[in-house]
């Protein structure tokens, strides 16, 4: 655990307050106080009592971030960090889990540009050929309908649909997180009906699922709660369940795996 510290000083460029931190990180001032209740951080204080963020407090933060955005639970975390896991560590991590995503979008545009070649050459497409390339490329957002908004009422707080409207979420964040759930909705359909969700092949799919789903909620328990109801709600209704990559065997396969995973102790349950 870091040791506790006390600044004479007034906060530098690299002692800024929470706020300015969690802001930066896009976390809340109640992750940050979470954090340092673990002992994952553990900001030096000015003299009035005032938190104050240090340079070495911002590279572990990160490298907390980084680790709950590949779906590592607070508990793992603070093990790897113990462990002295530094910060190159932590990014190498990061940085396989976003070249899997990109891999993910450079196929299926790959597809797309082989078939807008063959049309243009006045070949036609065959049904096998139409079929790959709508699931490989089926990467757009969920049309957002008076339905949905309703679902999202009832599930979400107030306060939580205003962080997700507050997100800084780019068009290119968007075909990422697009093309990794894409690619997993496809591996999970490769397994095939009646797939074991314990299987070495079904746990992998889940952990990158979960990698997913932890950036979406910043690993907080009440947003993976509104998260996972409203989900319930879309694969029950035909109209809705029809708009995203995944079917609800996918959701009920995924929902297996990961209690499988719940199991190992890998994640806590929601």
């Amino acid at each position: 655990m870091p040791a506790k510290r006390t600044l004479s000083e007034k906060p530098n460029a690299f002692a800024d307050a929470p706020a300015a931190i969690a802001k930066r990180f896009g976390v809340t001032a109640k992750a940050l106080r979470v954090y340092e209740r673990m002992g994952l951080i553990a900001p030096a204080r000015t003299q009035a009592g005032w938190r104050a963020y240090g340079r070495a407090d911002v590279e572990r933060l990160a490298a907390i971030v980084a680790l709950k955005q590949l779906g590592l639970p607070l508990k793992r975390i603070a093990t790897l960090l113990a462990g002295k896991a530094d910060l190159k560590a932590v990014l190498a991590l990061q940085e396989a889990a976003l070249s899997e995503a990109k891999t993910a979008t450079e196929e299926a545009l790959a597809l797309v540009r082989a078939a807008r070649k063959r049309l243009s050459e006045r070949k036609t497409l065959s049904t096998d050929e139409l079929a790959n390339l709508i699931r490989r490329s089926n990467m757009s957002e969920l049309k957002w309908t008076p339905k949905m908004e309703a679902m999202a009422a009832k599930h979400y707080t107030k306060d939580q649909l205003a962080d997700l409207k507050s997100r800084d979420f780019t068009p290119a964040d968007q075909a990422r997180v697009s093309a990794a759930w894409a690619k997993i909705y496809e591996d999970l359909g490769a397994l095939g009906d009646g797939a074991d969700p314990a299987s070495a092949k079904a746990l992998a799919i889940g952990r990158r699922a979960h990698a997913l789903i932890m950036e979406f909620t910043q690993g907080d328990p009440a947003m993976f709660k509104s998260l996972s109801g409203m989900k319930r709600d879309m694969m029950a209704d035909p109209e809705v369940a029809t708009q995203g990559p995944g079917t609800p065997a996918h959701f009920a396969l995924l929902g297996k795996i990961f209690a499988e995973l719940q199991k190992k102790g890998e994640f806590p349950g929601a």
